[in-house]
């Protein structure tokens, strides 16, 4: 059965957290729109150029492939920024969770990595977002893949009470470390090289739309990502 959510090592949505996301919210429509319009202009030069280019393309793959990676980072910050309205209906999250997994199935088989499911059937019908509940899952699955370099089980699994659902994402990745835990979710923070701390700042965000809670919980042999919604969800707040 569904039980309360832990407060071990974790980060929750929260007031707080609220406004921080529309703080960040606001920094990231300002910085995105004075971004977009010389990148713009850049994407379309290249584009002249590739056209009667003779040289080595090797140099204007890898600037194609850039631009392409601050579009990606672009569009994160607007997501942040202006989100889209949320379309609630009544639905099963087995078929959700399932699509989802279908999804990832093809990059964890890459990485070699075993997805496990492990949740009822069905669970009860719930009021949500299907487009944005997706967005989270993939995202969550991703960094869980991104985690374990060396392979292992993911497992997805999800259960219910009178109440709430409550869904879990267990991965045997390297971790995150204690001094970071605190800040993980905060806009613009990431663990990752290449990352940029929009995405989980993004999924706290959906998952507070829908009346939820998230927390992650760390340690050296793993993460576990909670996420508990309410069956009865009026809709965002």
């Amino acid at each position: 059965m569904c039980q309360s959510p832990h407060r071990n090592l974790e980060v929750s949505t929260s007031i707080e957290e609220s406004k921080r996301l529309s703080l960040a919210g606001q920094l990231a429509a300002g910085i995105a729109h004075e971004i977009r319009n010389p990148l713009t202009a850049i994407k379309g030069f290249l584009q002249l150029i590739q056209k009667d280019f003779t040289g080595n393309t090797m140099y204007l793959e890898v600037i194609t492939k850039e631009i392409n990676r601050i579009e990606l980072i672009l569009s994160e910050l607007l997501g942040l920024a202006k989100p889209h309205e949320s379309k609630f209906e009544k639905k099963h999250l087995n078929d959700t969770l399932d699509h989802v997994m279908t999804l990832i199935q093809t990059q964890a088989n890459m990485k070699g990595i075993n997805l496990i499911k492990a949740y009822a059937k069905p669970l009860p019908e719930c009021l949500y977002d299907e487009n944005k509940l997706k967005q989270v899952f993939i995202n969550l699955l991703k960094n869980a893949i991104e985690a374990m370099p060396q392979g292992g089980d993911i497992l997805t699994q999800a259960e219910s009470n009178d109440t709430h659902l409550r869904i879990l994402i267990k991965d045997q990745g390297v971790g995150i470390p204690e001094n970071h835990i605190g800040n993980i979710g905060q806009p613009f923070f990431t663990t990752k090289e290449k990352g940029t701390g929009l995405g989980l700042a993004v999924c706290q965000q959906i998952i507070r739309e829908h009346s939820g809670i998230l927390n992650i919980r760390s340690n050296a042999t793993g993460t576990t990502i909670e996420i508990v919604l309410p069956i009865k969800n009026e809709g965002a707040q």
